[in-house]
């Protein structure tokens, strides 16, 4: 009966909480502000950009592995960002027959633009607490962020549950 209610008690938070994230969602990301024209990337794009900045120049198995994709879908995804000015190809000077790639220049003026959007939003989630306030959500997004699975199934959220209750040992 115990694990019954806590379970209800998760998915009530959960939807509480994916209410929130709507709510975020459709006051910071719908509105559009006017900007300069900037390219419009899907998420694939998006999570390569993502990659290249990290990595810098990488060869395209490497980069195929990180992104967990077969080697046709990278080349896809870098064909894509090439033909938006985003990424270019780059012959290896110690064996030309390896090509690697990195972000253009406008890659990294556009990947430079979104994370000082990122940066402002993310200042404006924090501006409404206090320090204190702060500190203990940042710390809680440090633990979800250790502790989000891309697909979570009941079980888990079952065993989850039961190892969050108030008598459970850490």
């Amino acid at each position: 009966m115990k694990l019954l209610q806590k379970r209800n008690t998760i998915e009530s938070q959960s939807s509480q909480l994916l209410g929130y994230l709507d709510a975020l969602f459709r006051r910071l990301v719908l509105p559009r502000q006017l900007e300069e024209p900037s390219p419009e990337c899907s998420r694939e794009e998006m999570r390569a950009l993502i990659l290249l900045r990290t990595s810098g120049r990488t060869i395209m198995t490497d980069f195929a592995a990180e992104l967990g994709v077969p080697l046709s879908t990278a080349t896809h995804t870098i064909d894509r960002l090439v033909r938006k000015g985003l990424v270019m190809r780059v012959r290896s000077e110690q064996d030309r027959r390896i090509v690697q790639v990195e972000m253009s220049a406008a890659g990294v003026a556009f990947q430079t633009a979104l994370r000082a959007r990122h940066q402002a939003m993310a200042r404006s989630w924090l501006l409404p607490l206090s320090p204190a306030e702060r500190e203990t959500f940042l710390n809680l997004m440090s633990k979800i962020t250790q502790g989000a699975k891309p697909e979570a199934t009941s079980a888990h959220l079952a065993a989850s549950a039961e190892r969050s209750s108030p008598g459970a040992s850490h």
